[in-house]
């Protein structure tokens, strides 16, 4: 059986999709930040078998309340939504039914009856799947005595980090028709397939009133973009995330496309953009309004409002805010929400105790002041950013950045022209950790900090489209990976960082093929990881200083050398770090700052 066990441990799904349960609400099934086993029961309206289940799936429900996370899953292309829902609703089955309209989550685990069970342990590897218990000799044999619970052993061995014992039986129950039969191209309709996708993926950002130019909250606006949708998704444009899938690490928030919901996308349009029957349309999504993550502890405001011209090349303004925090913090949270959400593409958060922002503030006759790249000062450190379709989190266990008291907010906004004069003014939420920072230092990895990575000699010759630079660093001591931060400017081609750890085995952090300065971002793993000393980081970074390059700044293209100007370029990767010590961290943000100040910057005359 142990042999069974490490088989079934191996096995890791692929479940970088979504659903939508027939509530209305999203869930992702290859998203766990939460980091609690997942029971994936399939189910069905007309099996007996499966609904006599119901009130042993509520009970397990209830015992295993905020340790286990169950859902049934329901794929029956014969079934409507709202026929799903009535059914389920009239037997009281209280955990969230994932409807896999498209049979995603059908073909990735391939059950072979109704009722089945795959458990999913923390890690989100297979460790049981099979039936329930055994209620069930055989189809109308029912025994009086149920003497083995399958899955709540299975449950109990995850919770506590051991091997299941008996990893498989056997399901007794409804058979699974054939995989075959839900895969006719013919089948493929908007209401079933494409409107849960285009809600999950799209509409954050493709509804009335957001940053996208147009809406995709109906059949008849996703029919009329339809080969558009086509185009971008494959090209893989749009959703707009630039990660690609090999990431040994999950981010949270990731919106990368599986292939099959490409060419579920695809093959409906090629078909001829069905809309089918609207009794499977899922509810029409319901957006936060206000601060999605509670009352913030503190809220500031851009001081003035800002105008964005009506046309032009996009822009990147500073706006300086004091905080006027009368002590040290450290920051869980910020939520920025966009004051006008047509315009606003992106902001960075940076932190300056030093007022350096504010004389380059002073310095300009409009609200803020403009610069490409950086803040055009070195910051004291940074609370994050915020893009289009971001949802704000907390940093995970109490952890937290520093923010020093009497310091101020700079906040570089990314403003995009939309046709006609716009006017913004953006506010921000903090959401600090509870406890004060002097306490929150003593303990094991609650403090969150930043190292960097560069390479300051850069030289292109104009038309060097494969332009190549690299850094790495040696981490000095043990550290907790949180997030990552690559940075380029517009002639990025595409960015690589990996890991070799003292083993010399490697783990790639972050993949990057196509860099999108438009799209740059902060990216958080879903679980911190631990690095162990003498882990060398490497960043691979190329560039297209072509005529073949869209974003290039000059035409015809010029020479270019390393710097802070929207013509010049740069390699920067950040890294978000905490450590079990305090000390050990500290100890590596100084060791980091040693190594960058030895790093070449050989003087480069910018003569052509």
């Amino acid at each position: 059986m142990l042999m069974w066990s490490i088989v079934l441990a191996d096995e890791k799904p692929n479940l970088q999709f979504d659903l939508i349960d027939l509530s209305g609400k999203i869930h992702s099934p290859g998203q766990n930040e939460r980091g609690v086993p997942r029971a994936y029961v399939f189910l069905s309206t007309t099996c007996p078998i499966a609904n006599s289940y119901t009130a042993e799936l509520n009970r397990l429900a209830d015992e295993f309340k905020g340790r286990v996370e169950f859902f049934g899953v329901l794929s029956e292309p014969d079934v409507t939504r709202q026929d799903a829902h009535k059914h389920f609703e009239e037997f009281e089955l209280r955990i969230p039914i994932l409807f896999d309209a498209s049979n995603l989550l059908l073909k990735e685990l391939t059950p072979s009856h109704v009722p089945q069970v795959f458990l999913l342990n923390a890690e989100e590897q297979l460790v049981y799947k099979g039936a329930i218990d055994n209620a069930y000799e055989s189809i109308g044999r029912r025994r009086a005595t149920v003497e083995h619970h399958y899955l709540k052993t299975a449950i109990t061995s995850a919770l506590a980090g051991e091997p299941v014992a008996e990893p498989e039986t056997s399901p007794v129950g409804c058979i699974v028709p054939p995989l075959d039969r839900f895969t006719k191209e013919s089948a493929i309709t908007y209401c079933r397939d494409i409107a849960p996708l285009i809600q999950t993926r799209c509409q954050n950002c493709h509804r009335p009133g957001q940053v996208a130019p147009f809406s995709l909250t109906s059949f008849e606006e996703a029919a009329k973009h339809a080969e558009m949708l086509v185009e971008v998704t494959q090209k893989r444009i749009m959703p707009p995330w630039m990660p690609g899938s090999n990431s040994q690490h999950r981010f949270v928030g990731e919106r990368w496309l599986t292939d099959e919901e490409l060419n579920l996308l695809r093959d409906w349009v090629t078909a001829g953009c069905a809309k089918g029957d609207e009794a499977d349309l899922p509810p029409a999504p319901q957006f936060a309004e206000g601060w999605q993550l509670g009352t913030p502890d503190l809220i500031v405001k851009m001081p003035e409002s800002f105008t964005v011209p009506a046309d032009g090349p996009d822009l990147l303004q500073n706006f300086v805010i004091p905080l006027g925090t009368d002590s040290d913090h450290l920051v869980a949270a910020v939520e920025f929400h966009p004051g006008n959400k047509r315009v606003v593409h992106h902001a960075v958060l940076f932190l300056d105790s030093k007022g350096q922002a504010r004389k380059l503030d002073e310095a300009t006759p409009e609200p803020g002041y403009p610069n490409f790249g950086g803040p055009g000062f070195l910051p004291d450190g940074a609370l994050g950013g915020w893009s289009v379709g971001n949802t704000a989190r907390r940093l995970p266990n109490d952890m937290g950045r520093y923010l020093k008291k009497g310091s101020d907010l700079v906040v570089q906004v990314h403003y995009h022209p939309t046709g006609k004069e716009e006017v913004d003014q953006s506010e921000i939420g903090l959401y600090f950790v509870k406890k004060p920072v002097e306490e929150s230092l003593k303990e094991s990895a609650k403090l969150v900090g930043s190292i960097w990575m560069a390479n300051y000699e850069m030289d292109m010759a104009a038309g060097d489209n494969d332009y190549r630079r690299s850094s790495s660093y040696r981490l000095p001591k043990d550290c907790i990976m949180v997030g990552i931060v690559p940075h380029m400017h517009l002639l990025g081609k595409s960015i690589k960082v990996t890991a070799r750890l003292p083993d010399k085995s490697t783990e790639v952090l972050i993949d990057v093929p196509n860099w999108n300065y438009n799209w740059q971002d902060e990216y958080y793993f879903e679980r911190p990881f631990k690095l162990p000393a003498g882990t060398v980081l490497i960043v691979e970074a190329t560039f297209d200083n072509s005529d073949q390059n869209p974003s290039n700044p000059s035409s015809p293209p010029k020479r270019v050398t390393w710097g802070e100007e929207t013509d010049d370029e740069m390699l920067f990767c950040f890294f978000l770090l905490t450590a079990d010590k305090t000390e050990d961290l500290i100890h590596v943000i100084f060791d980091n700052l040693a190594h960058d100040l030895k790093q070449p910057r050989k003087e480069i005359s910018n003569q052509p």
